[in-house]
């Protein structure tokens, strides 16, 4: 990956404010995601929270407010990536601060701020919006790196990249894996194999005797045409995507182009962020290199056709984010606790760019805003991670209310 030009601060205004919104808007029911998650907790003031006048936070040494447009963050020299990106797609992000996970554990938080809620067996935004459309994607919600919780939308989730069974399956070398010696099909006894399941999976759904057995036999043979269709990409797509950015970014993108999938989600943790020693340090290389790979990503989503036409930014909302922030406060050992108020990121289109929502008070801990304008509001409404879950919902076509009935969306960001 070649070093990216360093850019002055003083030209980020100028450049951010030529930065255009998306030309075309595919509409809700054509919207996809891109989750990218960065599990351990991390530092919002370390990028996205500007509490410099903030007596109560340990701000970085040596950082500095930055503005694109009217979107503020905080810059620093041993961080290129994180100021080319604002520069180049600041004019379509939406930085969500002070944002509620009403927890201080990983593994609660890492639910919570997938679900909203702690209720077991429910599912995360990614699998609700890949399944509110699951007839039409091979593989709905393809997680190639990363958390995932189906919950009842099992059916719309996949786990590909170097912890999934994806690639073994389309090979047949998952036969391998197995204790008990199982000899591989011949290429002709698959394809008479296949045939002879197409015929009779037609024939049931010709034969069926009443409505739900039409519905079953209908979506097997919709699942037979969806695994003809995945064993012909097998060597087209790289399914195991590898442990980094960029290879996950490939194997996602890819499936979107193509048609494949509605989300995906990818993981970064390069360093780990659950930095209760050396705060400074890791927060500042993880985001650097997150960062990079971000640019990476928008570039190639600006780069790779989408399904409607356009080109996959005007389709995808990417959206990036932590289980949890991190204390204001430094410890003994110049790293930061566990902090249930955290910052999020949305960029792509349907969304009001440009700007910052939400924020922190005095004590660090979220204020509230007017969810229908997005503006803080002292007697407004708490930001959590379940309004942002719903949103993402709406923004996608897909009702909150039916997953999250009462939540209140945050209009304001949408268009």
């Amino acid at each position: 990956m070649n070093r990216r030009h360093f850019l002055g601060v003083s030209a980020l205004g100028a450049l951010g404010m030529t930065r255009q919104a998306f030309a075309a808007d595919v509409g809700a029911e054509g919207r996809k995601i891109v989750l990218v998650y960065n599990y351990g907790g991390w530092d919002p003031t370390r990028v996205f929270a500007t509490e410099f006048d903030n007596r109560a936070v340990d701000m970085e040494r040596s950082a500095e407010l930055a503005r694109v447009g009217s979107l503020n963050f905080v810059d620093h020299a041993e961080r290129p990536s994180v100021r080319e990106f604002f520069t180049r797609f600041g004019g379509d992000s939406v930085l969500l601060n002070g944002v509620l996970v009403p927890s201080v554990a990983h593994e609660n938080c890492l639910k919570l701020s997938l679900t909203g809620t702690s209720a077991d067996g429910a599912a995360d935004w990614p699998a609700l919006i890949a399944g509110d459309r699951i007839q039409s994607y091979a593989l709905p919600h393809i997680v190639v790196g990363g958390p995932s919780f189906p919950g009842d939308r099992g059916a719309a989730v996949t786990r590909a990249g170097a912890s999934g069974q994806l690639e073994g399956l389309l090979s047949g070398d998952i036969l391998d894996w197995s204790e008990t010696p199982v000899r591989a099909p011949s290429a002709r006894e698959e394809d008479i194999m296949d045939r002879y399941m197409a015929r009779r999976s037609g024939a049931a759904v010709l034969g069926a005797g009443s409505d739900r057995e039409a519905e079953l036999f209908a979506g097997y043979e919709s699942s037979l045409d969806r695994s003809r269709t995945l064993k012909g990409l097998l060597n087209v797509i790289d399914w195991n995507g590898g442990s980094d950015l960029t290879g996950q970014v490939g194997t996602a993108l890819s499936a979107l182009s193509m048609g494949l999938s509605r989300c995906a989600t990818l993981n970064f943790s390069y360093y780990g962020w659950d930095t209760h020693a050396l705060n400074d340090l890791y927060q500042g290389l993880n985001f650097e290199r997150l960062f990079s790979g971000l640019v990476d990503l928008m570039d190639q989503l600006h780069a790779m056709p989408g399904t409607e036409g356009g080109t996959l930014a005007e389709e995808t909302v990417v959206v990036v984010m932590s289980e949890m922030g991190r204390t204001p406060r430094l410890n003994e050992g110049e790293g930061k606790d566990h902090w249930p108020y955290t910052s999020m990121m949305m960029v792509g289109p349907g969304l009001t760019g440009g700007r910052v929502v939400g924020g922190f008070d005095d004590y660090y801990y979220g204020r509230t805003i007017d969810p229908a304008t997005g503006e803080l509001d002292d007697d407004g409404q708490e930001m959590g991670a379940v309004n942002v879950g719903a949103t993402l919902l709406k923004l996608c076509g897909v009702n909150p209310e039916e997953a999250h009935p009462g939540v209140a969306t945050i209009d304001g960001i949408l268009t």
